[in-house]
């Protein structure tokens, strides 16, 4: 993260060289810090093209355009892993791994953005209208989308923010001793307004992820109207909770690698390969894969799948399905998506 804010201003794609420190001085940085290791990209490009791949194929297949953010984001994981893997070949090069670095840093953006959508239709297919009020879920069902797209969005551009000013300090300093630390210790302001942004990046991803959690938990009493009976969508519960859980998790190590002081902070994390692909890779890539095993339209009713959603049809839809239950419990089924003629998971 500490080179990517620096050699975006870097002109011709010529990297910068260091005046001290754990290198030779004047020799070319290595914006990795480390020596990538080839067999570890090779191996995160196949695994992350498998799964994007696999995905793909289910958005096309289940025709679930409200899925779309999901689609740009394992477009840019994509891009970043396959820049990434020439990167490692080619270490001095600045511009593939400026692309490697900034489409695996935004894509999970895109990747939480979906699973908002997801969250979104699964409320709206499984709660009782009765229910349909920020008291019960914490959040407001009609804007449960633009909240949380919004405030990811807010916290993005602050991120920019901050690191615009430390690549304005690096482009205007004319000592021929510049370095990327120093850049980085004299910006003070840059520096928290980019660790800001982090911050709030990750208190939007965590609150999404309880919130979640929470309605999984108090959805189970919905089987009394006969809602419960379809246990398909609980399945998109276990893709929403385990995406927004691993999500967070990653947002905690990227927040983490930012030195927070001017003589300290995890330098190790940014300074071992190990640490990316188990604190970043491994995590995005176990979301991919989650979303492969519970694609959401394989669950979802045809109506759901579009690009907006009819809330009203959808209120209508529930009404009817509660009037099912409503004299007495009833046994609960597992329905598939063939027991939905031209519904759940069909293509028609």
């Amino acid at each position: 993260m500490n080179a990517l804010l620096v050699l975006s201003a870097v002109p011709n794609g010529q990297l910068p060289k260091r005046d001290s420190g754990e290198y030779t001085k004047g020799a070319l940085l290595n914006p990795y810090i480390y020596d990538p290791a080839i067999p570890a990209a090779v191996v995160g490009c196949i695994v992350i093209l498998l799964l994007c791949a696999a995905l793909v194929y289910q958005y096309i297949r289940y025709r679930s355009w409200f899925f779309w953010a999901a689609l740009i984001g394992i477009l840019m994981e994509t891009i970043g892993y396959v820049c990434r893997l020439y990167s490692a070949y080619h270490e001095r090069q600045a511009i593939p791994f400026l692309i490697a670095f900034l489409m695996i840093l935004l894509a999970p953006s895109f990747l939480a953005a979906a699973c908002y959508t997801a969250f979104s239709r699964v409320v709206w297919f499984s709660c009782p209208s009765t229910s349909l009020n920020f008291k019960t879920l914490w959040c407001f069902p009609r804007y449960i989308t633009p909240t949380f797209v919004i405030f990811d969005l807010v916290s993005f551009v602050v991120q920019l923010v901050g690191a615009s000013q430390i690549s304005r300090h690096y482009d205007h300093e004319t000592a021929p001793e510049r370095s990327i630390l120093e850049s980085e210790r004299h910006v003070v302001a840059g520096r928290v307004i980019l660790v800001l942004g982090l911050i709030m990046q990750l208190s939007c991803y965590l609150t999404f992820a309880i919130i979640a959690l929470r309605y999984f938990i108090i959805s189970l009493s919905f089987r009394s109207f006969d809602l419960g009976d379809w246990k398909m969508w609980r399945r998109l519960s276990y893709l929403i909770n385990m995406a927004a859980g691993l999500i967070t998790l990653r947002a905690i190590y990227r927040t983490l690698e930012i030195p927070h002081d001017k003589g300290a902070g995890l330098k190790y994390l940014s300074r071992h390969e190990w640490c990316f692909w188990m604190f970043d890779a491994l995590p995005i890539a176990l979301v991919l894969a989650v979303m492969v095993v519970w694609f959401p339209g394989r669950y979802l009713p045809r109506s759901y799948t579009g690009l907006k959603l009819d809330k009203g049809r959808a209120v209508q839809e529930k009404d009817d399905l509660g009037q099912m239950g409503q004299y007495g419990e009833t046994e609960l089924r597992e329905f598939k998506p063939q027991d939905f003629g031209g519904g759940v998971g069909m293509r028609v």
